[in-house]
């Protein structure tokens, strides 16, 4: 206590740096917590997409082998109900949501596509292509989806 009464400023410089230091601590524990925020945020995201691939990944695993008929019979498959239902929230899947997007977006081309009426048959051969292709590229929209959910259901959380 004497050498605080022989040097007559240290106790304002002590209440000075205590002061910041306080203010430092504040502010780092109100950034470790708007990181724990974000980290649970980020856990609840990926868990909701894996919930999604999960139901969406048999799904697809039935539909598959109707594009692959479609390709050969030159139908034309509707997307499955499961999908277009959850349209809305493929957004969460990333790029597996982008692809089934895409699958649906290919499957839907295909069913508004008229087939020509004259008998042409450089017309008819130009539309059977074109919807091939259109079923070609769905089926392989399909793969892609399959394969990055698959992917999604490994990732751990804590």
């Amino acid at each position: 206590m004497q050498w605080f009464e022989a040097h007559p400023g240290t106790a304002g410089w002590l209440d000075a740096v205590g002061s910041i230091a306080a203010i430092v601590f504040v502010g780092l524990f109100a950034l470790f917590q708007g990181r724990r925020t974000r980290s649970h945020e980020s856990t609840d995201r990926i868990r909701r997409a894996q919930g999604l691939a999960l139901i969406l990944i048999p799904v697809l695993t039935a539909f598959r082998p109707k594009i692959e008929k479609a390709i050969i019979q030159e139908s034309k498959p509707a997307p499955p109900d499961e999908v277009v239902h959850l349209l809305d929230q493929l957004y969460v899947l990333g790029v597996a949501g982008g692809s089934i997007l895409q699958m649906v977006a290919m499957l839907e081309a295909n069913q508004r596509a008229e087939r020509p009426l004259n008998e042409n048959e450089d017309d008819q051969s130009m539309y059977k292509s074109i919807a091939r292709q259109r079923l070609g590229d769905a089926l392989r929209y399909c793969e892609d989806a399959m394969q990055a959910l698959m992917k999604l259901t490994r990732i751990r959380t804590a």
